[in-house]
């Protein structure tokens, strides 16, 4: 089920996004149970647990990859009876594991930042004149304007995930869905993407990271979830003991 969320009272920030006892199932297995959990404008959540706590899951439910079971709801921002959630992602950045493996080896780099426009996997059309010119200059800002007539499989590990992070800005996200965004990469492109990260949360962004390093919080982080098995352990602002980074 999916309603739109409004403004509470005058003046508080919107909820992006809300989970009501929010039960999700993947291939008949039950991950998450009965999450109580929302995101308003300007904050910054980190997601965190052990292997197997559901992060994943979470993000992927947020974004709406996996459903909310029956007796549970979630609710995005604009999205109504009628309204596609293609409409919710059209302002969501998301970075994920699978991504990297989702997206065929044979497309161009500049392609591939430029289906972000449209939240697809390769691109069904060319890109307009307009389209091109975004994804060229979000391509610069990551560094990576002469990649664009690469293929995926001529990068790197590490510049293939720049890539995602080019696509994921393409359309300037209002939140950002990252799910463990820095592992597997080396310190300077984790400096790099790490700093981006904090620029988006300067300018008023919103984030969701889920990571099991503590020294990857970002330093505007206003909130944590706790995860373990798939429950709720923690749901709230950041907890002194976390503050200082490890």
């Amino acid at each position: 089920p999916q309603s739109v969320v409004g403004v509470s009272r005058r003046g508080r920030p919107r909820e992006l996004f809300a989970l009501q006892r929010a039960s999700v199932y993947v291939d008949g297995t039950r991950i998450l149970r009965g999450i109580d959990f929302a995101v308003r404008e300007g904050e910054c959540w980190v997601v965190h647990g052990g292997n197997g706590a559901g992060k994943s899951t979470l993000l992927r439910a947020i974004y709406g990859d996996h459903p909310v079971a029956s007796g549970g709801m979630i609710q995005r921002l604009g999205v109504e009876s009628g309204v596609p959630l293609q409409d919710f992602r059209a302002w969501v950045g998301y970075i994920a594991p699978q991504l990297q493996a989702d997206h065929p080896q044979y497309l161009q780099v500049l392609d591939t930042v430029g289906s972000g426009i449209h939240s697809s996997i390769g691109l069904n059309d060319r890109l307009t004149a307009a389209e091109r010119h975004r994804a060229q200059a979000t391509l610069a800002v990551f560094g990576l304007a002469r990649f664009e007539t690469r293929t995926l499989r001529a990068l790197s590990y590490g510049q293939l995930r720049r890539v995602l992070f080019a696509r994921a800005w393409v359309r300037s996200p209002r939140l950002l869905l990252l799910d463990e965004p820095y592992a597997g990469i080396d310190t300077p492109t984790r400096g790099a993407l790490i700093a981006q990260v904090e620029a988006h949360l300067a300018a008023g962004g919103s984030a969701v990271l889920a990571s099991h390093h503590r020294a990857e919080w970002p330093a505007a982080t206003t909130h944590e979830l706790e995860l373990d098995g798939g429950r709720m352990v923690y749901c709230g602002p950041v907890r002194p003991s976390r503050r200082t980074r490890r």
